[in-house]
C-alpha cells in the first residue's frame, strides 16, 4: 500500500472514531487530532486547517460552542481525505491539474513541473471579485488556468472564452474552448492563431486565473499569449493593409513575366539540386557588421542567398550572392534596390513589389503562395507557404533546394545595443526597424540573456514552426551570431569556423523555355463574378440599415443571403482575402450576438459593418480591375 494510502486509512479510521470522543468529551484527544490535520494539510497546502491562525480560531470556538467545533473538525477530516485521494488519482503524473468537488465546492489540484503541488477551490465569491476587475464593455476573455473549471463555466455565461491551462488537463475537460499548453505544444502558435481569428473584432481580456501560484510556466504562457494575440492582429491589419496592393502586385508581375519568359526559370526544376553543397542565409540583424570580412573570404565556399535588404550592403564589400530573394509588396521593400543592379536570379513571391523583378537583370524565379498567384503561377507544382519574414522564406528556399547546412548570418533576432538593424543595411534602409516599448528576455547564443521585442520575438516562434513542419531542417541550421537570440533547435558556431575552400558553383541555365499561359483574364473574371450579388445585398442593407430597430427575422433573412455570398467557392479563395479582417469581425460579432446578446442595437452595428465591408470590397475589385485593365494594355 502506498504511503498517500496509509494516510486515508489513518484519516478515516480517526473520522469513525470523533462522535465517539465527543460523545465521552475527549477534548484534549481531538485537539490532537485538530493538530494531525494541520499537519497533513499543512503538507500538502490543503485548503482546510493548516496554519496556525486556523488552530487560534478553533480553540475560540471550541471554548463558545464544542458541537460546532466538532464539526468543523469532522468536515476538515472529510476533506484532507478527498484532497489526498485526488492526490492519488495522479499519483504518478506530472504537470497537471485535476478537477474534483468536495459536496458544494469546486476544487482542482494544480501537479506542477517539479511535482510540488496545491489545492485550489473555486468560490462565487471569489468569482465575484473577479469579474469586478473586468472594463464592462469586454466581449471575449483568454483565461489562463482552469483549475476547477468553475471560473470558466461562471465566464462562458455571458462572454466568448477561451481557457489555456499551463499544464495538462484530464481528456475529459478539453474541447474548443479549453486547451491544455502541454499538450499541444509542438503545433501551438498556429493552434492558437487560429482560435484568436474568433476573437477578432470582440474586446478582448486576457486575464490569470487568481488562484493560480505565479509560477515560471504559468508567466510563460501569459507571455506567449499576450505576444501571438498581438502578432494575430499584426498579421491581420497586414492584411487589410496589402491585400489590395499584392493583388494588384500579382497582376502586374504575371503581365511581366508574359513578356519576359525568356528569362523565367520554374522554381520546380531546383528541388535536391544542390545537395553535397552549403548555403548561407544572410540577414540584416546588428551581426552582419561584423560578418562581413569573413564572408568576404567564405563567399567561394558557399552558395550565398541574400534577402533583399542585404543586397547592396554585401554589393559593396564585394560578396556576390548566388541568389537574392524578396517577398513584400510595400515600396519600402523596393527601396532597399535603389541604385543597385541584380544581375543574380532573383527567387520572388509574386506578390512583391513590381518594381523589384522589373529591375532585375538575372533569372527570374517566382513562386506562389497565395491562392490567386497559384492561379496566376499554374505551371507550377511548388507552393511555399506564406512567411511572416523574407528570411523565414529564404531559409525555406534553401531548405528546397536540399542543401547539407544552412547557416545564418545577420539573424540576430535580438537587439543589440538597442539596434535592429546592422549599421549598413540600416543605411540603405526606408525606416529604422520595427521596435516595440515593450521588451521580453530571451537567450542569446552566447549563453546570456538579451532584449528582444514582440514582432522579433514572434520571428523566433516561426522559426520554430518552420522546423517542425520540415523534417530534418534542425540538423541543417547552423547560426553564426554570437549575440543573437538562440533559436531552438540549431546550433550555433563562430564566424571563424566558416570554410574558405572554394568549390565550383553550379552555373543556371534556360536549357527549355517555359511554356507561360498566365490566365489573367481568368482570375479576373472570377473577381468580376461575386459584383452583381454585391450590389444586391448591398441596397438591402442600405435600406435596413436605416432604420432605427432591425428585427430577428430580418436580421436572419439578410444572414441567409450574406452567408450564401461568402460562402461560394470563388468567394472563399479569391474575394474573402481582400476582406478578410472585416469578415472575421462580422462573423464573430453575429456569434456573439446569437449567444449573448439578442440586441436591436448589435444588430444594427453588424448590419452596418457588412454594408461598409461590401463598399470596400466593391472599391478594391474596381482598383484590382485597373490594375488588369493596365497590364493588357
Amino acid at each position: 500500500m502506498s504511503q498517500l494510502k496509509n494516510v486515508i486509512k489513518e484519516l478515516r479510521d480517526i473520522s469513525n472514531q470523533l462522535a465517539l470522543l465527543a460523545k465521552n468529551e475527549a477534548w484534549d484527544v481531538i485537539d490532537e487530532i485538530v493538530g494531525m490535520i494541520r499537519l497533513f494539510g499543512e503538507q500538502i497546502h490543503s485548503n482546510g486547517i493548516r496554519t496556525t491562525e486556523h488552530l487560534s480560531e478553533l480553540q475560540v470556538i471550541k471554548q463558545e460552542n464544542p458541537q460546532l467545533y466538532t464539526n468543523i473538525v469532522h468536515d476538515n477530516l472529510q476533506l484532507l481525505i478527498t484532497e489526498y485521494e485526488a492526490l492519488i488519482a495522479v499519483e504518478h503524473q506530472n504537470q497537471i491539474v485535476f478537477p474534483f468537488r468536495y459536496h458544494e465546492n469546486e476544487m482542482a489540484l494544480i501537479k506542477q513541473s517539479d511535482s510540488s503541488h496545491y489545492f485550489v477551490s473555486e468560490t462565487l465569491l471569489e468569482f465575484e471579485r473577479l469579474q469586478a476587475k473586468i472594463a464592462d464593455e469586454t466581449e471575449a476573455i483568454i483565461l489562463l488556468g482552469y483549475g476547477s473549471g468553475m471560473f470558466h463555466a461562471e465566464f462562458i455565461k455571458q462572454y466568448h472564452v477561451l481557457t489555456i491551462d499551463p499544464f495538462n488537463l484530464p481528456s475529459n475537460i478539453k474541447n474548443d474552448s479549453v486547451l491544455s499548453f502541454l499538450d499541444s505544444q509542438e503545433d501551438y502558435k498556429t493552434l492558437l492563431q487560429s482560435k484568436f481569428q474568433s476573437l477578432i473584432g470582440l474586446k478582448t481580456e486576457v486575464i490569470k486565473h487568481p488562484l493560480y501560484e505565479d509560477t515560471k510556466e504559468l508567466l510563460e504562457l501569459l507571455k506567449l499569449v499576450r505576444n501571438y494575440l498581438s502578432e494575430s492582429r499584426i498579421d491581420l491589419t497586414t492584411r487589410k493593409v496589402y491585400t489590395e496592393s499584392w493583388y494588384q502586385e500579382s497582376f502586374k508581375n504575371a503581365s511581366y513575366l508574359n513578356e519576359n519568359t525568356n528569362r523565367l526559370l520554374n522554381i520546380d526544376c531546383l528541388r535536391h539540386r544542390y545537395k553535397g553543397n552549403h548555403a548561407l542565409m544572410i540577414a540584416g540583424g546588428p551581426s552582419l557588421e561584423e560578418a562581413i570580412p569573413y564572408l568576404q573570404q567564405a563567399q567561394q565556399a558557399y552558395y550565398i542567398i541574400a534577402i533583399g535588404q542585404t543586397v547592396k550592403v554585401l554589393l559593396e564589400n564585394g560578396i556576390r550572392p548566388d541568389f537574392v530573394i524578396s517577398i513584400d509588396a510595400g515600396e519600402a521593400n523596393a527601396h532597399f534596390f535603389n541604385d543597385i543592379e541584380i544581375d543574380v536570379p532573383l527567387v520572388y513571391s509574386l506578390q512583391v513589389n513590381h518594381q523589384i523583378p522589373q529591375r532585375a537583370k538575372g533569372l527570374l524565379i517566382p513562386y506562389a503562395d497565395a491562392r490567386i498567384t497559384q492561379d496566376l503561377l499554374s505551371y507550377s507544382k511548388t507552393v511555399f507557404s506564406t512567411y511572416p519574414t523574407v528570411a523565414l522564406a529564404a531559409v525555406a528556399f534553401a531548405n528546397y533546394l536540399d542543401f547539407d547546412s544552412i547557416g545564418l548570418i545577420g539573424q540576430d533576432l535580438a537587439l543589440r545595443e538597442g539596434e535592429y538593424y546592422s549599421a549598413s543595411v540600416k543605411q540603405v534602409s526606408s525606416t529604422d526597424g520595427q521596435l516595440h516599448h515593450t521588451l521580453y528576455e530571451v537567450p542569446l547564443n552566447n549563453g546570456e540573456m538579451g532584449k528582444t521585442t514582440p514582432i522579433l520575438f514572434g520571428f523566433l516562434s516561426g522559426y520554430q514552426t518552420l522546423i517542425k513542419s520540415n523534417n530534418g531542417l534542425s540538423e541543417k541550421l547552423i547560426n553564426y551570431a554570437e549575440f543573437g537570440a538562440r533559436i531552438e533547435g540549431t546550433f550555433y558556431r563562430t564566424l571563424k569556423t566558416l570554410q574558405t575552400e572554394p568549390i565550383q558553383k553550379r552555373k543556371l541555365e534556360i536549357k527549355d523555355e517555359v511554356d507561360l499561359n498566365i490566365p489573367i483574364k481568368y482570375v479576373q473574371n472570377l473577381l468580376d463574378s461575386i459584383t452583381h450579388r454585391l450590389e444586391i445585398l448591398k441596397k438591402r442593407l442600405y435600406r435596413i440599415t436605416n432604420q432605427k430597430a432591425v428585427t430577428v427575422d430580418e436580421f436572419e433573412k439578410i444572414l441567409r443571403d450574406w452567408d450564401a455570398m461568402i460562402e461560394a467557392p470563388s468567394f472563399r479563395t479569391h474575394i474573402m482575402p481582400l476582406q478578410l479582417v472585416n469578415l472575421l469581425i462580422i462573423q464573430n460579432k453575429i456569434k456573439f450576438h446569437n449567444r449573448y446578446n439578442r440586441t436591436s442595437a448589435l444588430r444594427l452595428s453588424i448590419l452596418s459593418r457588412m454594408f461598409e465591408s461590401i463598399q470596400e470590397l466593391q472599391t478594391q475589385l474596381h482598383t484590382i480591375k485597373q490594375a488588369y485593365a493596365e497590364t493588357i494594355k
